[in-house]
C-alpha cells in the first residue's frame, strides 16, 4: 500500500503544486525564474507532506490522531511556505498573504488526506472482496464434502446389499462388481484433494458408477456417449459428470419396458447429459447437487452450466475448461 501511495504522491505533486500556486499568478505578475523557484519547492513540499502523511499510517491510534498530527504537521511546515511563495505585490498585506498560504496549505493537505483515505477504502474493500470470495471457496468445499459423506453411506448401503445377492448367485460376477466398486471408492476418495479433473478420468469414475447401477437396476438402465480424444484431454469439476448422471437415475422412475436411457456426449467445448423425463415422486427434493455444481462452476468459468429442461426431456450441459 505505501508502495502504491508513494508512487501516486509522485505524480500527484506537482498538479498540486500547480493548483497551490496559480491564485498568486492571478493576483500578482511575478516573472518566469520566481515562478519555476516556487513551483519546484512547492512540489517538494507537497511530496513532504505525502511522506508525513504515509508514515503517520504506522501509528497504531485512531484516525482521529493521525488527522491532528497531519495537521500539526502542516501548521509547522507553512512557516517555511511562506518564505517560499512570491509576495512581491502589493495588493496583498502580510496578515492577508499568511491566511492565504495558511488556507491554501490546509486545502493541499487535505486533498493529500482524502486521496490517501480513497486508497486505503478501495483496499479494504478489495480485502473484503477476497475474503468474501475466499468463504465462498471453503463453503463451497464443504458442501462438496458433505454431498459425498452423504452418497456414501446410502450407496454403500446399496452397493453391499446387491454384492450380497451376486455373491451367492453369481460368484464371477460379484468379483467383477467388486472391483468396480472398489475403483468407484478410491476415486471417491482421491478426488478430494482436486478441484478439476480430465474429461477421460472423470467418464471413467461415471462409467464405473453405472456399471454399478447397471447390476442393480439390468436392462432398465441403459446409457450412450461420445466423446472425442481431444475432448477428453479437456477438464471439468471433479464429480461434475457423475453428479449429473446420478441425479438422472435418482429422479427419474424406469422399469426394463420403459427404460432410462442417458445420452452422454461432446458438442461445441461443451458436454451435456440428457435423459427422457419419468419424473419419479420424491418426498423431498433438495437439489442440492445441481446447485453445488452450479456454485463451484460460477468460481471456476464464467456462465459455465445450462439447463434445458422441456415437459420431455432433461439436458444439463457444462463448459469444458482448457488449461
Amino acid at each position: 500500500m505505501k508502495k502504491r501511495l508513494t508512487r501516486i504522491s509522485l505524480y500527484t505533486s506537482p498538479i498540486l503544486a500547480a493548483y497551490g500556486i496559480a491564485p498568486i499568478l492571478l493576483l500578482q505578475s511575478i516573472d518566469v525564474l520566481q515562478f519555476l523557484t516556487a513551483f519546484s519547492l512547492l512540489s517538494l513540499l507537497i511530496v513532504l507532506f505525502w511522506r508525513i502523511n504515509i508514515e503517520l499510517l504506522n501509528i497504531n491510534k485512531p484516525k482521529e490522531y493521525r488527522y491532528l498530527f497531519s495537521y500539526l504537521s502542516t501548521i509547522f511546515i507553512h512557516s517555511f511556505i511562506i518564505f517560499i511563495l512570491p509576495k512581491s505585490s502589493a495588493e496583498l498585506s502580510p496578515a492577508d498573504f499568511i491566511l492565504y498560504s495558511l488556507a491554501s496549505t490546509f486545502a493541499l493537505n487535505t486533498i493529500i488526506l482524502i486521496i490517501i483515505n480513497s486508497e486505503l477504502l478501495r483496499e479494504s474493500k478489495n480485502l473484503a472482496d477476497y475474503e468474501i470470495q475466499s468463504l465462498k471457496v471453503a463453503n463451497l468445499e464443504a458442501q462438496r464434502q458433505a454431498l459425498i459423506q452423504q452418497l456414501q453411506p446410502h450407496f454403500l448401503f446399496n452397493a453391499l446389499s446387491v454384492l450380497k445377492s451376486l455373491i451367492h448367485d453369481n460368484p464371477e460376477k460379484a468379483e467383477e462388481y467388486t472391483l468396480s466398486l472398489s475403483e468407484f471408492l478410491r476415486y471417491s476418495v482421491h478426488s478430494n484433494q482436486n478441484d478439476i479433473i480430465s474429461l477421460e478420468k472423470e467418464w471413467q469414475f461415471t462409467l464405473d458408477y453405472l456399471h454399478l447401477q447397471k447390476v442393480r437396476f439390468g436392462n432398465a438402465l441403459k446409457w450412450e456417449c461420445n466423446f472425442s480424444d481431444s475432448d477428453k484431454a479437456k477438464f471439468l469439476p471433479v464429480l461434475a459428470l457423475q453428479t449429473l448422471v446420478e441425479n438422472a437415475i435418482k429422479h427419474n422412475s424406469f422399469t426394463e419396458q420403459k427404460p432410462l436411457l442417458i445420452s452422454i456426449g461432446t458438442h461445441d467445448k461443451m458436454i451435456y447429459v440428457k435423459n427422457k423425463k419419468s419424473p419419479k415422486k420424491l418426498l423431498l427434493k433438495s437439489g442440492i447437487g445441481l446447485s453445488n455444481l452450479k456454485t463451484r462452476y460460477q468460481l471456476i468459468v464464467d456462465g459455465g452450466i445450462e439447463v434445458i429442461e422441456s415437459d420431455e426431456e432433461f439436458v444439463v450441459r457444462l463448459k469444458l475448461i482448457e488449461k
